[in-house]
């Protein structure tokens, strides 16, 4: 375990690599930057890891309220350090899965406890298999008004947690949404167009930022979905 000193915040990590990586991404490249319509957003954090997009939106938005949720329960006491030593308030932190169900599920890891590519899929998690508690989001929703923000970065479960919001009609709770959608991850079939359909269908506009290599690589895509 590493300690950085960055942006004004101490931040404990598994490594300098994973922080350095983090910090460039979220505070650098600014991938979830937004602009709400008020000073104190209601932001819902899916996969927080060990708390770099708390800290960026707590950064923008000190009065922010942020319901933070982290499945991999090594990164989650990490999340909870950090906002512990940066005396970060307003925040809910949350150690679970998200899923279209309630229920315990298989949580893949490698051998790096801290890695950025936990998932509920073997094939992008790792050969360590956790049993953790799995949530739906509908539940976080059902008691935080309108949410300004739902930001996902959840290694493949996105169809899963973003069916569950279409089937509770919860999916307008949400004014924005930044989603990181893992596209040709498997074998499976594609679903992106389905994925997409179901913010079209309730009205939403998107963005979708991706970069391409060769014929049926794997892309991360980062889809920020917005009403005008």
């Amino acid at each position: 375990m590493v300690k950085e000193f960055l942006a004004g915040y101490t931040i404990w990590g598994f490594d300098y690599l994973t922080i350095s990586y983090l910090f460039t991404e979220i505070f650098i490249a600014n991938e979830y930057h937004f602009q709400p319509s008020t000073n104190k957003p209601v932001i819902i954090d899916c996969g927080s890891n060990i708390g770099m997009s708390v800290l960026y939106f707590k950064k923008l938005f000190p009065d922010s309220k942020i319901i933070a949720i982290e499945a991999n329960p090594h990164a989650f006491k990490l999340l909870s350090a950090n906002m512990k030593i940066n005396k970060v308030s307003n925040v809910e932190l949350h150690n679970v899965a998200l899923f279209d169900k309630e229920t315990e599920v298989s949580f893949f890891i490698g051998d790096n406890i801290g890695t950025l590519l936990a998932s509920m899929k073997s094939e992008r998690g790792g050969n360590t298999e956790l049993k953790v508690k799995a949530q739906k989001l509908s539940y976080y929703l059902k008691n935080a008004g309108k949410v300004d923000l739902i930001k996902m970065d959840v290694e493949g479960a996105e169809i899963d947690i973003i069916q569950d919001l279409f089937e509770t009609a919860s999916i307008n709770q949400a004014k924005e949404y930044i989603i990181e959608y893992h596209h040709n991850m498997s074998e499976e079939n594609s679903r992106l167009s389905s994925f997409l359909q179901k913010f079209e269908v309730n009205g939403f506009k998107y963005n979708i930022q991706g970069a391409f290599s060769n014929e049926s690589s794997f892309q991360d895509l980062l889809i920020h979905f917005y009403k005008k």
